[in-house]
């Protein structure tokens, strides 16, 4: 394979990465918490590269590979940045006004990290996510045995005189951190371990997606038009190729 196909092979698999990213993006842009994603380019090693992957039929692989300055890759990130506050109503919804703020949810795999406010009581009255996952307390599970419960403006689930305990926020003074385990919840992927803080919050409201179905919408065409023109990029050289094959074979 030349080194004209590696640079529209692997700019075009780069745009079928944004494209799963993007979609993945608008599929959430109704999600309470979720924090879209984005792709960043870089030159990729040959090691991470799709010439790697060919080598083994290819003797020359390594040797083109390093002759191409503009073979690409990309690094997905994730968008911490706020999403709209909505109004809800519902007593048991909570949004965080400090965007490094998060709520603490527990889970079979572990502790998981979110900003979906969201909340709900289950059978028992225990204050659970959408799903049914537990949600931490300052003191362990809360568990709400009256009518008319809320959660204030401090985490503080309370019902008349009734308290019945605070909704756990920890703060990450680094992001990066956090890895998304699908739809608006993050794990810790290393470094040091969130700060707990007192509770910020705004009742009766969440924090939707940080998501602009409008710009998700142009992003996704743009790419698209630019995976189109890389695989008709390859498509052009491969039959250049050919051409040229049949020419030589042509010779007398």
């Amino acid at each position: 394979m030349d080194i004209a196909t590696y640079s529209a092979a692997s700019a075009g698999m780069l745009q079928m990465r944004k494209l799963e990213v993007q979609n993945n993006n608008l599929a959430n842009v109704n999600t309470v918490g979720f924090k879209r994603q984005y792709v960043v380019t870089e030159r990729s090693d040959f090691e991470d590269s799709f010439a790697k992957a060919i080598e083994g039929g290819d003797p020359y692989a390594r040797a083109d590979q390093a002759r191409v300055s503009n073979v690409s890759e990309g690094e997905t990130h994730i968008d911490f940045s706020q999403g709209p506050i909505k109004n809800t109503g519902n007593p048991f919804d909570v949004a965080l006004k400090n965007p490094n703020d998060f709520f603490v949810i527990n889970t079979p795999e572990g502790v998981r990290y979110s900003r979906a406010g969201n909340f709900t009581l289950n059978a028992t009255g225990e204050l659970v996510t959408q799903d049914g996952y537990q949600v931490q307390g300052d003191g362990g599970a809360l568990i709400v045995q009256a009518a008319g419960a809320s959660i204030a403006a401090d985490g503080s689930v309370v019902a008349g005189v009734q308290n019945f305990g605070r909704v756990q926020t920890v703060r990450f003074t680094d992001t990066n951190q956090l890895l998304q385990t699908g739809g608006a919840r993050f794990k810790l992927q290393g470094g040091a371990a969130p700060q707990q803080v007192p509770a910020d919050l705004e009742p009766k409201a969440v924090e939707m997606s940080n998501v602009s179905a409008v710009t998700g919408m142009i992003d996704l065409i743009t790419t698209n038009r630019a995976f189109d023109a890389y695989t008709k990029a390859a498509q052009t050289i491969d039959n250049l190729n050919q051409s040229a094959i049949n020419q030589v074979g042509k010779r007398q």
